[in-house]
């Protein structure tokens, strides 16, 4: 069995992206496994390769309606999608991304960290009721997001997203044929192209259901901020939607500037309009 790994701050894109490679008629998808009470903690920074391939076998093995995921947060279904001859399984987290490194090093797990623009995440994370209580204020939250993490797994505010997106281009660099980075921008401006060159790194090919999916999940309209459908999106709606003060200190963080480099966002925008 080839395992894949997903992993992104929240609000960064992973649903869809783990909705994508679900589409394979040979992958068995899972959602979160680590953050359910079926798998909770059971692999972590400490972790052995026995420990993740146990970890892997009983994950293959769930019928966990969490982690088998049925329904989206909204208490929506998710895609079905036809499945035959499994050669791969990809599960997903947006928390325990510590535990990167080990997966790398302690196994031959193929890990997809896929980036979006902070202030794309920020923006999404505002309007998530979820995650993002009414009574808060963004303009206390954005950098820190004290209210929410509550532990060094979670990773929700822009400090985390600095955090998480660096250790994400260290392990990329160190490992490039068993880790990669997917811009968030870029899989929304090019979905085809972009599934494509994700699922081969995987070792899985552009198949017709995938096509089908995409084509579906790019032009169907939903107000669901749970679900994996963005028609009309462009990756870039922060710009008008997110506080000019916190878009500003975030463009003028040297921390992001450097960073910015590795995704060219000014030129992304102008080509997702």
């Amino acid at each position: 069995m080839n395992n894949i790994a997903i992993f992104g701050v929240p609000r960064s894109g992973t649903s869809w992206l783990g909705q994508i490679f679900n589409s394979s008629p040979n992958v068995a998808y899972r959602y979160q496994p680590i953050f359910s009470y079926s798998f909770d903690e059971e692999i972590s920074a400490d972790s052995s390769s026995e420990d993740i391939n146990t970890f892997h076998n009983a994950l293959l093995a769930t019928d966990d309606e969490f982690v088998c995921q049925s329904t989206n947060l909204s208490g929506n279904p998710t895609p079905s999608f036809k499945k035959e001859n499994i050669t791969h399984l990809v599960w997903k987290e947006v928390r325990y991304l510590n535990i990167i490194p080990t997966l790398l090093q302690q196994s031959d797990t193929k890990i997809i960290g896929i980036v979006r623009h902070p202030c794309g995440v920020i923006n999404s994370w505002q309007n998530a009721p979820k995650e993002f209580d009414k009574q808060w204020n963004i303009k206390d939250e954005w950098r820190y997001a004290n209210k929410k993490n509550s532990d060094i797994e979670d990773f929700y505010g822009y400090e985390r997203w600095v955090k998480a997106t660096k250790l994400m281009l260290d392990m990329a660099q160190q490992f490039p044929n068993q880790c990669c980075i997917q811009s968030y921008e870029k899989l929304v401006g090019n979905p085809i192209q972009q599934s494509r060159k994700v699922l081969e790194f995987a070792g899985l090919s552009l198949n017709e259901q995938t096509k089908s999916f995409l084509q579906n999940s790019t032009t169907s309209p939903s107000d669901d901020p749970y679900d994996v459908y963005r028609k009309n999106k462009t990756g870039f709606e922060w710009k008008s939607q997110l506080n000019p003060v916190i878009i500003n200190e975030i463009a003028n963080d040297d921390r992001f500037i450097e960073i910015e480099k590795h995704f060219e966002w000014n030129t992304l925008e102008q080509k997702n309009r």
